[in-house]
């Protein structure tokens, strides 16, 4: 399937070396774009000095900027600058050119089946990537972030925004498909992949269909992604997943489903089950979440539940003020002083700003 990949992406780049040249109305100028979420609320947990008002923030700028040549094809860049971090400082990083045959991405990205997911609704904070731990936290030795501890949107062996080529195909009758190749988990480094990674030649494959028909919206995916590990003792991880949201009247219905295996401690099952509702501009939902990882060697294994209630209201385009009261139970099979099973409660909220 890599063979299959690469050459399509040469007919593809052929294709456009073929094709008259022309030059842009315009060169490319980048833009600004982005969001910012600020939240004060209450958190309380069993952990001890854990009971507490606190302030919290997310927020991303992007740099974004296109052009379309006179032959209909578009180039584009995306730099993502992140504004609450202290280590990874710049998100994505990526080109892209679409056109006629698709999208092709190339650079710091996330896999064709983590950007295709479908998960269930969610209007507060979020309990689908691992935010629910910054107000009741969970000592584990399984990750949270992109890991089916704290997600069923997964990259496969928790490998994310790596270096890949990605191509989507145009959507034909609501139905899509993408595939991503990823040579090793390097982010924003141009060293040479190693032969005995613990993760290479990675692959990932989805397709979604988006559809309305008969006052009802239909969104649904299906992936599944595999590389190799080439370190002593290793397995190939692989990642399977599926999703669906079913629209009507304002009401949305949904649930995802994800599988991990051969990741370590990240190995596990998650899922959600969610159901919203929108009118004008506020919009409330009811989550659930349910993940389960192995943890750490010679550790017990791990559970996280999660339940979030939450409102939202727009006050104009790019405004939405949010509340959220949610609730996590932590479970830890481990015995004794290394039990660190923890549950709690958050009340929150905030706004949501997109610029």
């Amino acid at each position: 399937m890599k063979k299959i990949l690469l050459g399509s992406t040469a007919l593809v780049a052929a294709g456009l070396m073929a094709a008259p040249a022309v030059q842009a109305e315009d060169p490319i100028q980048l833009g600004v774009g982005g969001y910012m979420e600020q939240w004060f609320g209450y958190g309380s947990s069993d952990i001890a000095d854990r009971d507490h008002l606190d302030q919290k923030s997310d927020s991303e700028v992007f740099f974004l900027g296109s052009t379309t040549l006179d032959n209909g094809i578009q180039f584009g860049v995306n730099v993502q600058l992140e504004g609450n971090s202290t280590g990874d400082q710049i998100d994505e990083s990526y080109a892209f050119i679409e056109g006629n045959f698709g999208r092709i991405l190339m650079g710091s990205e996330n896999s064709a089946g983590y950007i295709m997911g479908v998960a269930a609704p969610n209007v507060g904070i979020g309990i689908n990537s691992g935010d629910q731990s910054d107000w009741v936290p969970a000592a584990s030795d399984a990750g949270q972030f992109r890991a089916p501890l704290g997600a069923t949107s997964l990259e496969n062996a928790a490998v994310n925004d790596a270096n890949r080529l990605t191509y989507f195909t145009p959507r034909f009758g609501g139905i899509q498909g993408g595939i991503s190749y990823t040579p090793d988990s390097g982010e924003d480094s141009n060293t040479q992949p190693s032969e005995n990674a613990a993760y290479h030649n990675g692959l990932d494959v989805a397709v979604n269909f988006t559809e309305s028909f008969g006052g009802f919206d239909v969104a649904a995916f299906g992936r599944a992604g595999i590389a190799s590990n080439d370190a002593t003792g290793g397995d190939d991880p692989t990642v399977y997943g599926t999703g669906v949201n079913l629209g009507f009247a304002g009401f949305t219905v949904g649930g995802s489903y994800s599988l991990q295996e051969d990741a370590g401690a990240n190995e596990g099952q998650a899922f959600d089950l969610g159901v919203s509702y929108g009118t004008g501009p506020w919009g409330v939902s009811l989550t659930y979440f349910n993940g389960e990882a192995d943890g750490a060697a010679g550790g017990g294994n791990e559970e996280l539940q999660t339940i979030e209630a939450a409102a939202s209201y727009a006050l104009g385009p790019g405004i939405k003020v949010v509340g959220s009261v949610g609730w996590n139970d932590f479970e830890d099979d481990e015995t004794g002083a290394d039990d660190d099973s923890n549950d709690g409660f958050w009340i929150v909220s905030g706004i949501k700003l997109s610029f």
